[in-house]
């Protein structure tokens, strides 16, 4: 074989292998906002933290929850997940606000974030039972 043949084979063969990795370039909209599925994890993080801060947190919520959908392994998972109940006690929704709060504890129980989560369950339940 000559050298030619053997970079254009290996060549060959590294399109190929590429070529079989999964791949998505799908654009998903949500409410007003166009994100590009491939979107790295700090960008959608980015994007949801903006929503909140613009008090839409509807948005907010949908932005943390693709995040933590196509992103599970990511550092931003956890403060995702507290950003949610954040949003949903922001809105005034304590009900749902509290059962984020308690998922977060109970999947994250030794996030430094913990203790604002149980802070936030102690006031929630003292307006419910008073």
């Amino acid at each position: 074989m000559t050298i030619r043949r053997a970079i254009a084979y290996a060549a060959m063969t590294n399109v190929l292998l590429l070529a079989s990795l999964p791949y998505s370039h799908a654009q998903v909209p949500t409410a007003g906002t166009q994100i590009d599925a491939t979107q790295a994890d700090q960008g959608l993080f980015e994007q949801a933290v903006k929503a909140m801060k613009k008090s839409k947190y509807a948005d907010a919520r949908t932005l943390f929850k693709r995040l933590i959908t196509n992103y599970p392994d990511s550092n931003y998972v956890a403060r995702a997940k507290l950003s949610i109940a954040d949003a949903w006690y922001a809105e005034g929704n304590f009900k749902q606000a509290l059962m984020e709060y308690q998922d977060f504890v109970t999947f994250f129980p030794s996030r430094p974030e913990v203790a604002k989560a149980k802070l936030k369950i102690d006031i929630i339940q003292k307006r419910e039972n008073p």
